[in-house]
């Protein structure tokens, strides 16, 4: 994994669904760092200070929404990009395409459980992002929600 060990950032305003993703990172069997954000704003903050394996971008957020903030992330020119996971409750084919014009890694629809969010992220967890598998250790989840 690029950047620092295990470390995720959850951008969203919605504290419901901060807490659902919450719920399912707690279920994987990895030890994570997990920082949540409530805009794009406070995202591009709060990555001049680290460098995350996986940032998990809610699109529709005040301030800098998902979107807007990809493409700031993307035009920096550092060599550990982090992989960017779009995420929405929407399916609308223009939000993907935009997603992927913008450099998305993934684009998902946010499943409507809990069960089912853990398995999409085990999938994203076990996928091959930079030619190595993630390797699964037993661990904790350490949490930090900026303001």
């Amino acid at each position: 994994m690029n950047g620092e060990p295990n470390l995720i950032i959850i951008a969203d305003d919605d504290s419901d669904d901060i807490l659902f993703f919450l719920t399912a990172l707690l279920s994987m069997p990895i030890e994570l760092t997990v920082i949540t954000v409530p805009n794009g704003e406070r995202l591009i903050e709060i990555l001049e200070a680290v460098s995350p394996n996986f940032i998990f971008l809610d699109i529709n957020m005040p301030k800098k929404n998902g979107f807007e903030s990809l493409k700031v992330i993307r035009s920096e020119k550092k060599t550990n990009q982090p992989t960017v996971i779009m995420c929405s409750t929407s399916n609308a084919g223009n939000d993907l395409k935009i997603s992927q014009e913008l450099g998305a890694d993934m684009y998902v629809v946010k499943p409507n459980s809990v069960e089912l969010l853990g398995k999409m992220i085990d999938e994203i967890f076990k996928r091959d992002w930079t030619g190595k598998k993630t390797e699964a250790v037993p661990g904790a989840l350490a949490l930090l929600h900026v303001q």
